[in-house]
């Protein structure tokens, strides 16, 4: 009967979501916003910022609800979510004591925990909502805490500044009902861009080129299996509860998804994009998408692809990247360092490198994401201090990110909801490859430098810790490899440089053919009532399409009972409130 109220409570949840309608620019901003640049009583971002960054005089607890990796191995032994190197910094440092009230080990999971928390209003003093959806339906509730005081009066001045880029965009994503209900999460551009990622090292031993087209990393693919050296399957797929592509609501972040291919093929599945006539229309249900699933499946049924994909669960797919016994996979430029940090513990050899996958013509499509899609809310039931605690927890992670030891995957920070200006990623990326060919010195990256930038919050540190990781030998002209990095003696460090210097580098040295925008990033009044069966629908039917459950053939039928079944609704309650 539980596992039965607990499902009755989650569908009741996504069935009564509605949005906001997005301000006008202008009024976005609300009147009495402590705007970062006339905040003269504060230090600089980055250093003692009293207002942001004070200690309690007494301890203050936080009960969090949060999400784990079932096959994380970076905490050390005998630590858990409540006693790890990030919560002991708060104690410490602040005051604030985190208890963890409870966990789920997937995307899948830990939706429908806080689903069934908010239909039993019983969520704890603080969680990261996983979109707005869920952020709308405890509102409406009554579950959730207004928290327009606390981060107005004790946000740091560096996280007003990254707020502020949004040009009220955060303001608006995070108002319901003209509340401000959430600390938003604000993403890099890069985090929706997809790309690909592959063991360059067993290209080199099969003497392959660098895959450009689908069809060449299909073959490259069955080359690593008739090598052998990927044994079961050679594509890594998405895992139980995951999605094959992001769509307008989750926007980014999709790891192991196949977007890139989507992308390839011409394909935005999950956006609503416009015709060259003007027309909305939904870009799942197009011949595009149809003609990317038609390769999909040809893949899959070769065993290019996990034959468990969409139902593995614990991680199964980052296992196979990270023994090593995987080549191949997608996702956005973190997924590589940050995302596989084990495949260079069990390999330091084992060389990933990034590269866009282009179309047939050369063309490198990519979808745009929204500006962040998660959201930090504290419960209506929680104290004015809890609430002041948990800005504080923000600020702390924005300033401080980059100083801790991230051999600990930074995941374990509690309530970590990133922040960063939209180009960072790409920043950074020419300011570490100017120290590196020695046109621009570490120095001129600190506080006080003429490059120091506290937009760019992780700069100064990361210049100042590249000789850790980046060998004195390198040759900036020369691709950077595995074998040009200490993968160990820094190890946090490592994984971002990896991720920046290689993960993001299509993003930052190649510029995209085409940039697709959603039309809309979040339901609007009225979606809620055919959203859910239309999203179950269509999640179902495009995991059978791959798999051969469900035959190709029946793709027109598949389209026509989208629409009949409230897609043309969704579509025109689209336009009514875009107003064309």
């Amino acid at each position: 009967m539980k596992k039965i109220l607990s499902l009755v409570l989650a569908l009741a949840m996504l069935l009564t979501v509605f949005a906001l309608p997005a301000m006008a620019e202008d009024d976005a901003t609300p009147a009495d916003w402590k705007r970062a640049a006339d905040l003269a009583d504060d230090a600089a971002p980055g250093n003692n910022d009293d207002r942001a960054f004070e200690k309690f005089d007494h301890v203050v607890e936080v009960h969090i609800g949060r999400q784990i990796d079932p096959v994380d191995t970076t905490l050390a032994e005998g630590e858990d979510a409540e006693n790890n190197q990030y919560t002991r910094y708060l104690l410490e440092n602040y005051n604030i004591k985190v208890v963890v009230d409870w966990t789920a080990g997937n995307a899948g999971d830990f939706q429908q925990k806080v689903s069934t928390c908010i239909g039993t209003n019983t969520l704890p003093d603080a969680v990261v909502l996983p979109n707005r959806n869920y952020l709308v339906q405890a509102a409406r509730y009554g579950e959730l805490g207004d928290m327009w005081d606390a981060f107005n009066n004790y946000a740091s001045k560096q996280v007003k500044e990254i707020v502020e880029t949004t040009k009220g965009r955060a303001f608006t994503n995070c108002t319901v009902d003209g509340t401000f209900y959430a600390i938003p999460n604000i993403t890099v551009d890069t985090d929706g861009v997809y790309i690909y990622f592959i063991r360059q090292d067993w290209l080199d031993k099969l003497n392959l080129e660098v895959p450009k087209t689908v069809d060449e990393l299909g073959a490259a693919a069955k080359a690593f299996m008739e090598a052998g050296l990927s044994p079961d399957y050679a594509i890594a797929g998405i895992d139980n509860g995951g999605r094959t592509y992001s769509n307008f609501l989750n926007s980014s972040n999709n790891g192991y998804g196949f977007d890139a291919l989507y992308q390839a093929f011409g394909a935005t599945p999950g956006y609503f994009l416009r015709d060259e006539a003007g027309e909305l229309y939904w870009g799942t249900t197009t011949d595009a998408m149809k003609t990317a699933l038609t390769k999909l499946h040809e893949w899959y049924a070769a065993g290019l692809i996990n034959p468990e994909v969409g139902t593995t669960t614990n991680g199964d797919n980052a296992n196979n990247v990270k023994n090593g016994t995987c080549g191949i996979f997608m996702g956005p430029w973190w997924s590589l360092g940050y995302g596989n940090g084990d495949s260079f513990r069990n390999d330091p050899n084992a060389n990933w490198q990034a590269y866009p996958l282009y179309n047939d013509a050369g063309e490198w499509n990519i979808h745009m994401k929204d500006i962040g899609t998660t959201y930090t809310v504290v419960s209506s039931k929680a104290s004015e201090e809890v609430k002041k605690a948990v800005v504080i927890m923000n600020s702390v992670l924005v300033r401080d990110e980059s100083i801790f030891d991230t051999s600990v995957a930074i995941d374990w920070y509690p309530l970590r909801n990133t922040e960063a200006a939209a180009d960072e990623c790409e920043y950074e990326y020419e300011a570490l490859r100017s120290v590196l060919s020695g046109k621009t010195t570490v120095e001129q990256y600190q506080q006080g430098g003429d490059l120091f930038n506290s937009l760019y919050k992780n700069t100064a540190n990361d210049v100042a810790t590249l000789k850790d990781v980046i060998s004195p030998e390198y040759n900036i002209d020369n691709r950077l490899n595995v074998t040009d990095m200490d993968v160990m003696t820094n190890n946090g460090q490592f994984n971002r440089f990896y991720a920046l210097l290689i993960g993001d580098r299509p993003y930052a040295t190649v510029t995209p053919n085409n940039k697709i925008y959603s039309e809309l990033y979040y339901l609007t009044d009225g979606m809620d009532m055919y959203w859910t069966q239309l999203s179950d629908l269509e999640d179902q039917a495009i995991l059978q399409f791959i798999t051969g459950a469900r035959s190709l053939d029946t793709w027109d039928q598949f389209c026509a009972d989208w629409h009949a079944q409230g897609g043309d609704e969704i579509l025109q309650l689209a336009k009514d409130f875009l107003g064309k």
